[in-house]
């Protein structure tokens, strides 16, 4: 039977392309994961290993090797601080690392803010949870852009580059807040079968998107008066259109709810799992409420919804020109104040206001969870950007991946190894996580944490919660 269900679940995981949300590696698969799971999948809610779970407070980002060689003058919120903040950023940026390797570019940040769950009896709980995002996503900056960036304009080691061409490019900052209330419930409960289905409800607030598309002829890089240690980027032909939602400012907790300021939305989740078998039953202690599983099969949709802009200060601005000259202060007005920095360079021909609808990281997440003996489980699992619209670069996306994830578990610790592979990429991530009590860190590319393997960067998460178990009385 163990091997007819693995041989399926396989089948079912790899009939389709792969992506991988960008959950906390490895907890978003744990019967222990609680409020961590329930943002992948919300049944988790239902027959709760928990009578309550609070999260006190949860960091993540995505880094690089520089993050630890810079520790107090970088920062892995960066998308996040981008809509708030020109302090810094360009150096701040330097930090992060790309997910995913080349092109396109993908960086993520993430605050978890303090959210809690409840039992509501055996079979039923709820969760609220409040959660900021920021992502920051680019098309075409090819490497040669990407290294003057990460090594400047004036320290001699950007190499020289004549006539390159170039084409359509983009490059996009988005963050947003929501504020969620989620419910599971478990339907089915008998020896060998359990069935659970969960929900979830979101309002989206404080959102905020500023980008840069545009397309050019070539490009080329070189000495400024033959001198070697200071170069410049010239781009020939540019025609570009450059936007902001709202102008960078402080974040207010008031203005943050206010729709002439920021995009709002809703956004829904929904998910189900169902466990097979209960091999290990007979041999478990009275009190020992762990799983006894042999195959847990779970599917979701997460990020169903929108975010709509309809901001009373936000800009467009459209513009062509024939030669744009860009030196080391111009590299750092446009990475610290982003669209605004570069409008205030090149301004446009013609200007408008910025009113649009921006998709939210929809995606469905399949997994199957196999308990290959008792504490120890392999799991596969998959999530595919659902409903792509194309020609929408302003859209958020996740970068496609499939995630293979064996694990040691109990109610008071685990371990697991998630190795992702993420499409484009030249080589697998492996990463690492563990949680211990209420402490847990996570990093999704332990590689990319080296300078050897700097080109990707990995998911860094570090978290504190507190919980009680939801488990039957001790007996005699």
């Amino acid at each position: 039977m163990k091997t007819s269900l693995l041989t399926t679940a396989l089948f079912v995981l790899t009939t389709f392309h792969c992506v991988v949300a960008q959950q906390i590696p490895g907890l978003q698969f744990s019967n222990y994961g609680g409020l961590y799971r329930a943002t992948y999948n919300p049944s988790v809610l239902g027959g709760p290993r928990h009578k309550f779970q609070v999260n006190v407070l949860t960091l993540g980002g995505s880094i690089k090797y520089r993050y630890f060689r810079f520790i107090g003058e970088n920062s892995f919120l960066y998308p996040i601080l981008s809509a708030h903040s020109t302090k810094e950023l360009y150096g701040r940026s330097r930090t992060m690392g790309s997910l995913t390797y080349k092109d396109p570019i993908f960086l993520t940040g993430e605050i978890r803010w303090p959210s809690v769950s409840f039992a509501l009896g055996k079979y039923h709980s709820v969760a609220v949870q409040l959660r900021t995002r920021g992502f920051v996503q680019g098309r075409n900056i090819t490497s040669a852009i990407d290294n003057l960036y990460m090594k400047r304009l004036d320290t001699g080691s950007t190499p020289p580059i004549t006539g390159e061409a170039w084409g359509d490019f983009s490059l996009v900052q988005q963050s947003l807040t929501d504020l969620s209330f989620s419910y599971g419930v478990q339907l089915l409960d008998i020896e060998g079968h359990k069935f659970r289905v969960g929900a979830t409800v979101k309002r989206v607030f404080g959102a905020r998107v500023a980008y840069l598309k545009g397309n050019a002829d070539q490009y080329s890089i070189g000495p400024v008066n033959n001198d070697p240690e200071i170069s410049q980027l010239e781009v020939d032909n540019l025609s570009y259109e450059s936007g902001y939602s709202t102008p960078n400012r402080k974040a207010r907790i008031g203005s943050l709810f206010d729709s002439g300021k920021y995009g709002s939305g809703w956004g829904y989740d929904l998910g189900f799992s169902y466990e097979i078998g209960a091999v290990w039953k007979g041999r478990k202690e009275a009190y020992n409420d762990s799983p006894d599983y042999l195959v847990r099969l779970a599917g979701s949709l997460t990020d169903i919804g929108s975010v709509k802009y309809k901001t009373s200060d936000s800009r467009v601005a459209r513009g062509l020109h024939s030669d744009v000259v860009i030196r080391q202060a111009e590299l750092e007005t446009i990475s610290d104040r982003g669209p605004e920095g570069f409008m205030s360079l090149f301004p446009g021909d013609t200007s408008t206001a910025f009113a649009q609808s921006v998709k939210l990281p929809q995606a469905l997440n399949l997994e199957a969870d196999i308990q290959v003996f008792n504490g120890f489980f392999l799991n596969l699992a998959h999530t595919s950007r659902f409903k792509s619209r194309s020609g929408q670069p302003l859209d958020m996306y996740v970068p496609n991946t499939f995630i293979v994830t064996p694990r040691f578990e109990d109610e008071d610790s685990g371990l697991s190894f998630p190795i992702s592979f993420i499409q484009g990429n030249n080589r697998p991530s492996i990463g690492l996580a563990g949680h211990f009590g209420p402490v847990f860190l996570g990093f999704s590319n332990v590689n990319g944490l080296m300078k050897s393997g700097g080109a990707r960067g990995s998911m860094m998460y570090i978290g504190f919660t507190a919980w009680k178990a939801n488990r039957k009385k001790d007996k005699d």
